[in-house]
């Protein structure tokens, strides 16, 4: 259902004196796309009373893109199926104007098809409808804390005994296999943001695949974007032949909840066992 849009001063809220959930940024601006009011307000509630951000509702895509010239806009979330202009082609043109502004796309269909899409097109992550709160909440700060790092400058070099403090990020000392869209791969370390695996079939950086392993003997999958990938070292297989090991960084999209909780625990359990160095 559409409801015609009232101008952003009429459905703009303020933020609480202080927030339950603090986001990586103390202050923000997060402009929030949808065309159903209803979902407008639970949205707007949520993100002033808990992420301490200062929502801005709009209905429409063309107001949307409207608020980026007038508006520090610090996020967006966007819906991907809207009368008139679609998410999609509202979050190209958000992107051709300000390709680091963080946006989720909010979606409510059953197929991925659209969330494939709208990540190809330089979407940071995606929710589901009805939304999860937890899961919004914990997407919300991946995508802020993103852009945040990516607007730093390039960090000095790291010690190992640094790095080995940092995470919450837990390197597997066994073997553990796993799936990156039917493709047998190693999984390598785990953190909540993503993964590093090694295989010898190469896949595409920046594409999207579906990342299947299991966790304690619970079967985990999750959809994963594929950063970074190298060469590792070069393996003998049959035959003789030299075969090349490749290396990707994936980074989670669209974790569910159930999902996060399951990595943070194995996580945690792996760094507790872990013997200090």
């Amino acid at each position: 259902m559409s409801v015609a849009p009232k101008s952003p001063d009429d459905l703009e809220a303020r933020p609480p004196a202080r927030a339950r959930f603090e986001a990586t940024e103390s202050t923000g601006t997060a402009l929030v796309v949808d065309d159903e009011r209803f979902f407008l307000t639970i949205l707007g509630d949520f993100i002033a009373q808990h992420l301490g951000m200062r929502p801005v509702l709009v209905q429409d895509a063309t107001s949307a893109l409207g608020l980026l010239d007038t508006e520090p806009i610090d996020l967006v979330l966007l819906d991907i199926l809207m009368p008139g202009m679609d998410g999609l082609e509202a979050l190209r043109r958000i992107k051709d104007r300000r390709p680091a502004l963080p946006v989720i796309m909010v979606t409510a269909t059953s197929t991925i098809d659209h969330v494939i899409a709208a990540l190809r097109e330089g979407a940071d992550d995606f929710v589901r409808k009805p939304v999860d709160l937890d899961e919004l909440a914990l997407c919300v700060h991946r995508a802020l804390n993103k852009g945040r790092i990516a607007r730093l400058p390039p960090p000095p070099p790291r010690d190992p005994a640094t790095e080995r403090r940092r995470g919450p990020r837990a390197r597997l000392r066994a073997r553990t296999p796993a799936q990156l869209q039917l493709r047998d791969v190693n999984l390598i370390d785990l953190s909540l943001a993503g993964a590093l695996v090694e295989h010898i079939e190469p896949v595409r950086p920046g594409e999207i695949y579906r990342l299947a392993l299991t966790l304690d003997g619970q079967n985990v999958q999750v959809l994963a974007r594929a950063m970074r990938v190298f060469a590792s070292h070069r393996v003998t297989v049959a035959g003789g032949e030299r075969q090349v090991v490749y290396r990707t960084g994936l980074e989670f999209v669209g974790l569910k909840k159930e999902a996060a909780n399951l990595i943070t625990e194995f996580v945690e359990n792996l760094l507790q066992k872990k013997p200090s160095q």
